[in-house]
């Protein structure tokens, strides 16, 4: 996929070069030029059913909360794909190899940056994630054959995903803990920074927030716990949970909101 001269035309003196391909379906361009500021396009074919305009809603949501994400500053559909058209957040992915030698700050910059997103007023928030309303997203996703099974992680390679939707069912948690979440707190989504050169490390914003809104507070941290054991071991995850608040974590949420997962 190339970008469009019409939507070239919106970003004049910026060069545009592609980034990454994400799972989701969506393609990212990076723009920029010196004196510029560097804006990302972000762009999917709408018979993906990304919705990229609820991204938008919800990154606007987020900005006038004070939540620290990239400001919208376009979106359009040019025949038959979305576009969406961000600034940039400064810094470097949680994930990246260059906080190696700093992981135990990393972990900690994590948790106190969820602790903080999580305790966000939530009160007119439009955007409901609770479970219920993702179990029928996700049964959604099984009719439209949308699951990407071969994508499915280790312990559950090689299953159907009709089978796990019926295991997602009887799983379910029978109460919900309810804040705003990200929705995908994965390490590559969190961006960080020094706040000084040789200072804290802090977050500086979360990128793709298509999946944020009001749910249970396990959302995020599954997929925090998740995330960090795959870029930097499992054995950061304990100090992760004592550093969120959690002496004694939830299992059984944290292996729901995982399973969950499966079907986005």
């Amino acid at each position: 996929m190339e970008l469009p001269t019409e939507l070239i035309a919106r970003l004049p003196g910026r060069n545009c070069e592609p980034v990454i391909g994400g799972q989701s379906g969506a393609l990212v361009w990076r723009c920029s030029n010196e004196g510029l500021a560097t804006l990302y396009v972000k762009a999917a074919p709408l018979s993906v059913d990304l919705r990229l305009d609820r991204e938008a809603d919800r990154l606007r949501w987020m900005v006038a909360h004070h939540i620290p994400v990239p400001e919208v500053r376009d979106y359009c559909r040019i025949h038959d794909v979305e576009y969406l058209v961000v600034d940039e957040i400064p810094g470097v992915p949680a994930s990246d190899p260059e906080w190696a030698s700093s992981l135990p700050e990393v972990i900690a910059a994590l948790a106190y940056g969820l602790r903080v997103l999580h305790g966000t007023d939530v009160t007119g928030c439009p955007f409901d994630h609770s479970v219920a309303r993702q179990i029928e997203d996700a049964r959604i996703q099984v009719n439209r054959g949308r699951v990407r099974e071969e994508d499915f992680d280790e312990a559950r390679a090689g299953r159907r995903a009709a089978d796990l939707f019926a295991e997602l069912v009887a799983s379910a948690p029978a109460s919900e803990d309810l804040v705003f979440t990200h929705g995908d707190f994965c390490l590559p989504n969190v961006i960080l920074r020094r706040s000084e050169p040789g200072g804290d490390v802090e977050i500086a914003g979360l990128v793709d927030c298509g999946r944020a809104g009001v749910a249970d507070r396990y959302q995020d941290l599954a997929l925090a716990v998740r995330s960090i054991t795959y870029n930097h071991g499992s054995e950061f995850v304990p100090a992760f949970l004592r550093r969120y608040g959690l002496a004694r974590p939830d299992e059984e949420k944290l292996s729901f909101f995982t399973l969950l997962d499966e079907f986005f």
